[in-house]
C-alpha cells in the first residue's frame, strides 16, 4: 500500500469524544498561601527586642543619674577638702568673747564670718571674774568632735586668756570652748562657756 492510500485512510478515521474535567463551580475565593516569616520577624523575637531596648533604657538612666550623685558628692568632698586644708593665714583679727560663767548660753556668744582667705583669729577670753589663775580650755567642734585642747594657761595682766588659731583650720560650723580652772590640788573645776559660730 502507498503512502497517499495510508494517509486518507488515516484522515477517513472517525473522531472519538473525549471526557475532559469540568472547571469547579464558583465559590469563595481560595486563603492566600501562608508566608514563614524569619525568625526575627516573629512575635516573641520582637518581644524580646522591646524588652532589651527597655532594659538598656533603665541602665542608661541609672548610669546618668549615678554620674550625676558621684559628680556631686565629689564637688562637696573638694569643697570639705579646702575647708578642712589649713591655708596661709593672711591677716589677724582680734576677737574678745565674755565666757557665760553659769552654763551654756541660749544663743551664741559671738558670730563669726568665715575669713576667706584665712585669718588668724586672736580670742581673748577675760575670767577676771573667777579667783583661779590657771586654766584648761578645750574647743569642740559640734557634731565633729574636739578641736583643740590648750592645758596650763594663765591669764595676762588684764586677767585674759589668750588663743591664737587660724580660721582654715577649723571651717564653718558652731564651736564650743570650755573653760576650766585648776585649784591648789591640780583639780580642775568649770569656770566658764563659750558658744561661737562661724558661718
Amino acid at each position: 500500500m502507498s503512502g497517499k492510500k495510508k494517509r486518507a485512510k488515516q484522515l477517513r478515521k472517525p473522531a472519538e469524544q473525549v471526557d475532559l474535567p469540568l472547571p469547579p463551580p464558583p465559590g469563595p475565593p481560595l486563603p492566600a498561601p501562608e508566608i514563614e516569616l524569619a525568625w526575627w520577624q516573629k512575635p516573641p523575637a520582637f518581644a524580646g527586642a522591646v524588652a532589651l531596648c527597655g532594659l538598656l533604657l533603665v541602665v542608661a538612666a541609672f548610669a546618668l543619674f549615678a554620674a550625676n550623685r558621684d559628680r556631686a558628692r565629689a564637688d562637696q568632698l573638694e569643697q570639705q577638702l579646702r575647708a578642712r586644708t589649713p591655708g596661709v593665714a593672711e591677716s589677724l583679727r582680734a576677737l574678745r568673747i565674755a565666757p557665760n560663767p553659769r552654763s551654756w548660753s541660749t544663743e551664741p556668744d559671738a558670730v563669726v564670718a568665715w575669713p576667706d582667705p584665712p585669718e588668724l583669729l586672736d580670742l581673748y577670753l577675760p575670767v577676771a571674774y573667777t579667783d583661779f589663775t590657771t586654766f584648761t580650755v578645750a574647743v569642740d567642734k559640734v557634731d565633729h568632735g574636739r578641736m583643740l585642747v590648750a592645758q596650763r594657761l594663765a591669764p595676762d595682766a588684764n586677767k585674759e586668756l589668750r588663743l591664737t588659731l587660724n580660721s582654715s583650720a577649723f571651717g564653718p560650723g558652731e564651736y564650743r570652748i570650755r573653760i576650766e580652772g585648776y585649784n591648789w590640788r591640780g583639780e580642775r573645776a568649770d569656770v566658764g562657756w563659750v558658744r561661737l559660730v562661724m558661718n
